[in-house]
């Protein structure tokens, strides 16, 4: 069975998901975990050298790049960003990188699902049910939630 990477979801394009993201390839690259960004290239692109990205079409590819670039299933906004101001227009593209990295890692494409930080009160405004990330996952993956 062939390794496959994780799939990290940009989370909100306007908060510091992007630039944890781009800090987390710089230190992985070499011998971490790999992983592909779910999310808006153009949003990651604003948050660090774009040089470094690469636009990736599936998982598989994000193995054969990720030492050498930061490998982005591109998935655009619909709506511009403005760095440190969340907007319910961002709402609709964060929870399609939620459920796009969740059909991914339930096919077996990606090894697992990470989250970068949502802004949850643009979300609320644009009518998110969910308390936050593990509720969600827990619906798309349909299981019980955890309490404790």
């Amino acid at each position: 069975m062939k390794p496959a990477p994780l799939a990290l979801t940009l989370g909100d394009p306007a908060g510091v998901g992007p630039e944890i993201i781009v800090k987390a390839w710089n230190e992985l690259r070499k011998g971490g975990p790999p992983f592909l960004v779910v999310g808006d290239y153009q949003a990651l692109a604003s948050a660090g050298r774009a040089s470094v990205l690469k636009k990736v079409v599936a998982p598989a590819e994000a193995m054969s790049v990720f030492a050498d670039a930061l490998p982005v299933l591109d998935l655009p906004l619909r709506a511009p960003v403005v760095a440190g101001q969340p907007s319910a227009a961002a709402a609709p593209a964060i929870v399609k990188w939620i459920e796009t990295a969740v059909g991914l890692a339930l096919s077996g494409a990606v090894a697992g699902v990470v989250t970068a930080p949502i802004a949850k009160a643009p979300l609320y405004e644009a009518g998110f049910k969910f308390p936050g990330h593990t509720e969600f996952l827990g619906e798309l993956t349909a299981t019980e939630s955890f309490e404790g």
